[in-house]
Order: C-alpha cells, then structure tokens, then sequence
C-alpha cells in the first residue's frame, strides 16, 4: 500500500469520524432485521462492495394485526468502480508455466477482485409509517477501498439525503390530553420537516470476516417545517458496530455468523444476530435474534442465476406478542452486470 493512500485514507477517516452534529433531529428509523441483505442504511461504507451492479428491493410489515404497526419499504443500488488495473495484484513470483497457481491468485475465492483500489458509489429510497409518523428518505453514498494486504481491504465511506418527516395526532392518545402543551401544538396545524443528514462510517474486510463501524445522522440541517414545537424534537447520533464472519465448509456449505450494536444515547443498546447457511450457492435458510425484541427464521433461493428472493418471520419476545401475530420481511435482490456470476460477498 503506498504512502500517499494510506495518508489519504487515514485523513479520510480522521475527518469522518471526528465530526460533531450541530442541528440534530429523529433520522428514519432503518427496522429491516437482516442488516446484511441491505447493509447501505447501516454504513455507507459498504457501498462497493459487490462485484456487480446490486439491486435491492424490501417491504416489511411489523407487528402485523397491531393497530398503527409500523411499516418500511426500501429500494437500493450499489456500484463498485475499479480504479487500479486487474492484474495489480497477481503474485509475481508465481512462475507463468504454473497456469492452475497463477488462476487461483486470480480469482481466490472471489475475493480477487476486491483486492484492487476502487470507489463505491450507491443509493437508496426508505418509507416508513409507525402509528401517526411517516417518513421519506432519500440518500447518496460514497466509499473508497484501499487494500491493506493480500487480504485486507480497508473501506472509508459518507452519505448524504434529505429526509421528509410527517406526523398526524389526530388518531394518537395522550395520557392527559388538556395539560400536554406538545400534544396541543401538534393538533393546532400540520406537522411537516425536512432535513438534510449526513452519515459516516468505515470498514475492514476479509474474505472470512468484517468489522465496521457508522455514525448515523452524525450531522442534521433542519431546511423547513411548518410547526416549530416539532421542528425543535432533537434525536441524537445513533451510533453502529457491524461484524460478520464467514466459514467456507466442504460441500459446498458457507455458513455466516453476523452481528450488529446500535447505540443511541438515554436508550438501551440494541443487539441482532444472525446465523446463515448457504447451500451451493442455490438455497439459504437462517436464524435471527433482538436483543429485547424478536427471535425469527428466514429462507431464501436464486430464483435464477443473478436474482435472489428472501423472506424472514419474526416473533416477538416481549409482552407485545399478546397483541401480533409477528413481523413479515421480504426483500428481492437483482445482480446487473454480473458477467462472471460472482457470489455476493454479505448476502
């Protein structure tokens, strides 16, 4: 790695992280359980990380016969651009009559190609209902991966969107409706704001494991509302941690174990596991805990070579379970430009 990379990166970081939010308020809430098959709302870090052109689309319905149960739908896209030449990082000591040694340093896995230096560019759309909130996010994501060795890729990425947020009183109870000043300032007008946010966040990967961390809305700009009672309610950064690891067994088995921290501060931390199989590359199927939350199972198959669909059922593990049936997540995944039928590296 040169020295003029590894200053940019760490520059990069630098400045990322140490940034301090200055006008801070709620940021859509990202409920989609299985952080992984949509991982862009998490860390903008991830984005890149394909082989190809990736494609998501989600709905998830929680709580499902819960009055005002909250709702979300998403659609992204994920683009990686090589900014180094293909063959960058062959092993030069192989000799070129080792044709089967030299393939093998190629493709490793297919892992290879994610040895070169690339930017990752992506986006994403979010809709979310919850009770009388709703909420309309639409954000841009860049990231810069840097190899550190033959097998460690470091990634360092930022986004920015604009968020659309709404709230209707008029079918929410308050305890005591008459001596609640912010419950008769929602009901005197409409309650609309927007608001330009920004996120951070970085990566270290391998073919086996990853480590990242995010700040969400780390900085806020409040650009418009209609009622300033609402305008003012601040929510804080909500911080993640992601990690991941993947075991390759005989058979054509890959199991990944995932895990993802969100912390956000006068709220308990909030924790979901996942653990997956996948079977030669055809079928997956997999388990999923929160914290204080929900236990769930999920499945999915290619229904062909570059589209993948995925359905997960969650039930709660709190006392709301007297008034669901549990949560239904599905999300539909499209490979685009996937000429070498490369395996995604999360999903």
């Amino acid at each position: 790695m040169s020295k003029t990379h590894l200053r940019f990166t760490i520059m990069l970081t630098l400045v990322l992280t140490s940034i301090i939010p200055s006008i801070g308020f709620s940021q859509i809430d990202y409920r989609f359980s299985q952080f992984s098959q949509n991982p862009l709302p998490v860390n903008p870090a991830f984005s890149g990380i394909e082989d190809f052109v990736d494609i998501k689309i989600g709905y998830r319905t929680q709580w499902v016969g819960f009055k005002g149960a909250p709702t979300n739908m998403f659609l992204s896209g994920n683009i990686a651009y090589k900014i180094s030449p293909g063959n960058d990082f062959k092993d030069k000591g192989i000799r070129i009559f080792e044709a089967n040694a030299y393939n093998e340093k190629e493709t490793n896995d297919e892992f290879g190609y994610r040895k070169g230096k690339r930017h990752g560019i992506s986006f994403y759309l979010l809709q979310n209902t919850d009770g009388g909130f709703s909420n309309l996010a639409a954000f841009t994501n860049y990231a810069y991966h840097l190899r550190i060795t033959n097998q460690l890729i470091w990634s360092v990425g930022a986004g920015v969107g604009y968020e659309l947020n709404k709230f209707d009183p008029t079918n929410i109870s308050v305890l005591n409706p008459t001596n609640d000043p912010a419950y008769l300032s929602y009901l005197k007008e409409k309650n609309n704001k927007s608001n330009i946010n920004i996120n951070v966040g970085t990566i270290i990967y391998h073919k086996q494991l990853f480590l990242g961390y995010s700040a969400l809305n780390a900085v806020s700009y409040n650009i418009g509302g209609t009622n300033k009672v609402y305008n003012d309610q601040v929510s804080p950064i909500t911080q993640t941690v992601q990690l991941g690891y993947r075991y390759k067994w005989k058979y054509g088995y890959l199991i990944t174990s995932s895990l993802l921290l969100r912390i956000r501060p006068s709220n308990p931390m909030e924790i979901i596991g996942t653990l997956r199989a996948r079977i030669h590359d055809k079928v997956w199927a997999g388990l999923h805990y929160t914290y204080l939350g929900a236990v769930g199972i999920s499945a999915g198959t290619y229904i062909t070579k570059n589209i993948g669909f995925n359905y997960a059922y969650e039930f709660p593990a709190t006392q709301i379970y007297r008034a669901t049936t549990g949560s239904h997540e599905v999300i539909l995944a499209i490979k685009l430009k996937n000429r070498n039928y490369s395996r995604a590296y999360l999903w």
